[in-house]
């Protein structure tokens, strides 16, 4: 419990006394689930990192080749399927057909895979890759919405659906999240606070063990369980756009032929703005470039600027900001609260980063101490050959921050 006593200096969605009440909400639960855990050990459990239980001990036998009939899109399913169960019900491999179970349901059209645990279906999804569902206690959903560790715009903007759940078991704290393919459903499943909340939702409905009258076949739950494997290394790289350090490339901006006719709407200004950040842009990718680094744009479904990642494998953000005419100051301001945002979003979301602050100039000399007091690094556009010794000691004090998180009244090293 000693890593999950003290959230990181970015903050998180959740805290120790989470934990604590998670475990009294559990140790009030009668469950036979308690011969082979306890509820201390399971509430920690649930807030973890997502990662899945080891392969082995496997719950069955596979009778020939796990992959055979399957296309690559139906591998992909199983893969799904299997990752799930190793990933969100409580001592997976010991407890098979006794608190949970997964069904293959070949006779449909198309062939559905669906994971139930105790008396509740968790997971279900369509073997052609046509869409999942998923089922989550509300709790940490909402957690970590209110902390700002869940973007609902991301998610729309993905195709995934939120709505309250009807099923009668815990109906007044469950949420039904629905995905449009695999994909979708990958990228969900590696939001902590959803892992936690299916953990969660789990960990109460195991309340067994369970008559499943005959309906048990531990040839599927094997079969699932190889095919996780498809995914085990899948893990936080494809939230953050692989091993790059980015969601996806740098395509610059561009301003629309009609803009908004408004009296105090300067359309030269706005065209010169956009003009100057996409030139800090590329500068700071072409700079990052001749270190063989790759930039790009986003980072874990957070709108940054752009992001990449160091030699050593440490993740950095830019808010880049254009100074044209006399909006210096407002545009520091704006910078930095933006970039303390996207910082924070993403700690929340288990990413640590550098942040960095890049502006067109900056004449008042205090705000290097301004950001610097909020850990950021602020970079002009005047000063580019600076760059490179700033950002390397920018990398430093990540490190500093990760090993030896500060609190009020110490230095960072």
């Amino acid at each position: 419990m000693s890593d999950l006593a003290e959230p990181d200096a970015g903050g998180r969605w959740w805290n120790a006394d989470d934990v604590a009440d998670v475990t009294e909400m559990l140790a009030a639960r009668r469950s036979r689930l308690w011969q082979v855990t306890t509820p201390a050990d399971l509430a920690a459990w649930v807030f973890q990192a997502p990662a899945p239980s080891p392969l082995d001990p496997v719950p069955g036998v596979v009778d020939g080749d796990w992959t055979a009939g399957l296309d690559e899109t139906g591998r992909q399913a199983w893969a799904l399927a299997g990752w799930v169960a190793r990933t969100v019900v409580p001592e997976a491999a010991g407890t098979a057909g006794r608190y949970w179970i997964l069904s293959h349901l070949d006779d449909a059209a198309p062939a559905v895979l669906r994971l139930t645990v105790g008396m509740l279906e968790i997971l279900g999804l369509y073997e052609t890759g046509e869409g999942v569902w998923l089922r989550s206690h509300a709790a940490p959903i909402l957690s970590a919405i209110e902390a700002g560790a869940i973007d609902l715009q991301e998610w729309e903007r993905r195709g995934i659906d939120v709505a309250d759940d009807r099923t009668r078991t815990l109906a007044e704290d469950k949420v039904l999240l629905t995905c449009p393919d695999l994909a979708t459903a990958r990228w969900l499943l590696r939001q902590p606070p959803v892992i936690a909340g299916v953990r969660l939702l789990s960990c109460w409905v195991a309340a067994g063990p369970y008559s499943f009258e005959g309906r048990y076949r531990p040839e599927v739950v094997a079969r699932a369980w190889q095919a996780s494997q498809l995914l085990d290394g899948d893990g936080l790289d494809a939230l953050t756009g692989g091993g790059d350090g980015f969601d996806r490339p740098y395509t610059g901006v561009t301003t629309a032929g009609d803009l908004p006719a408004q009296r105090s709407f300067d359309a030269d200004a706005y065209r010169a703005g956009v003009d100057e950040h996409d030139r800090l842009c590329r500068a700071l990718i072409a700079h990052l470039s001749r270190s063989d680094l790759t930039a790009g744009a986003g980072l874990a479904g957070v709108n940054v600027d752009v992001a990449w990642r160091d030699a050593d494998g440490r993740r950095f953000i830019a808010e880049v900001k254009s100074v044209v005419g006399g909006n210096e100051v407002e545009q520091l301001r704006l910078g930095l609260g933006q970039v303390l945002e996207y910082r924070h979003r993403l700690a929340a979301r288990g990413v640590a980063v550098a942040a960095v602050l890049l502006v067109s100039r900056c004449t008042d000399p205090v705000w290097p101490a301004v950001c610097a007091g909020s850990g950021v690094l602020l970079l002009t556009g005047e000063d580019e050959p600076a760059w490179r010794a700033k950002l390397m000691t920018a990398a430093v004090g990540q490190i500093c921050r990760d090993r030896w998180p500060v609190r009020l009244g110490e230095s960072a090293c």
